[in-house]
């Protein structure tokens, strides 16, 4: 299997996985599937106060993004376009992992997004690199 094809599976997991978060934000047919005691608390951390940012809930800045990033990966693979957005990216999951510290509680979903997230960005680099 070809790189972009591995690139394009990772960002069709993590906009599943936006895709239910996004559900779950915004209407109850889908129940969360997630502890919610102790340091794993899904509904803890998609409730908190960082779960808004300038408004935007988080989980449709991650629909978006992985959105974006099919797309990319479709137009741009391996260009500089890619590496910007999962440079971007990057800077998100920072934040979000921060947060979960501060609150001192993982959520398991957002933690897929963001392992997808670092493995999109680790390939960008990869082949950015042989692009260029």
């Amino acid at each position: 299997m070809n790189s972009r094809k591995i690139a394009l599976i990772i960002a069709i997991i993590g906009l599943v996985v936006s895709i239910y978060l996004t559900i779950l934000r915004y209407s109850t047919v889908l129940p969360l599937e997630c502890p919610n005691s102790g340091v794993i608390d899904c509904a803890g951390v998609l409730s908190s106060q960082y779960s808004v940012i300038f408004g935007i809930p988080n989980v449709l800045l991650g629909l978006v993004f992985f959105i974006a990033e099919i797309f990319v990966i479709i137009k741009y693979f391996g260009k500089e376009e890619m590496l910007f957005l999962n440079a971007v990216g990057l800077l998100f999951v920072l934040y979000y992992i921060s947060t979960e510290y501060i609150l001192g509680k993982i959520c398991l979903y957002c933690t897929t997004v963001h392992i997808c997230t670092i493995m999109l960005l680790a390939i960008s680099i990869k082949y950015y690199k042989k692009a260029g």
